[in-house]
């Protein structure tokens, strides 16, 4: 018995039992057409090399994101005393 469910001795016999059925199957011994299974692992083995090729540019996909949001936030901050300068100024004129 596991520790983490409980089965009763009657579930625990017919799981046995269909057990040693499952068990007693014969295995179809079928050999079949070889280039399928080659085709798909070409097929895999290109995938692989693809995600392998795509990740570093994922990476910096991100890095683009972050670098040009910390660029903006930059300039914004390094403007926004010019720009309130301009824009305040003919108001302050008009006061004297």
């Amino acid at each position: 018995m596991t520790s983490w469910f409980e089965l009763s001795d009657e579930e625990d016999r017919s799981l046995a039992a269909f057990m040693s059925e499952v068990a007693a199957l014969a295995a179809p011994l079928i050999i079949g057409d070889p280039r399928p299974i080659w085709w798909k692992a070409q097929l895999i083995r290109r995938w692989d090399a693809e995600r392998r090729a795509q990740a570093p540019l994922d990476v910096m996909e991100r890095v683009e994101i972050v670098a040009g949001l910390a660029a903006a936030a930059a300039l914004l901050i390094w403007a926004v005393p010019t720009v309130g300068r301009v824009i305040a100024e003919p108001f302050l004129n008009l006061l004297g």
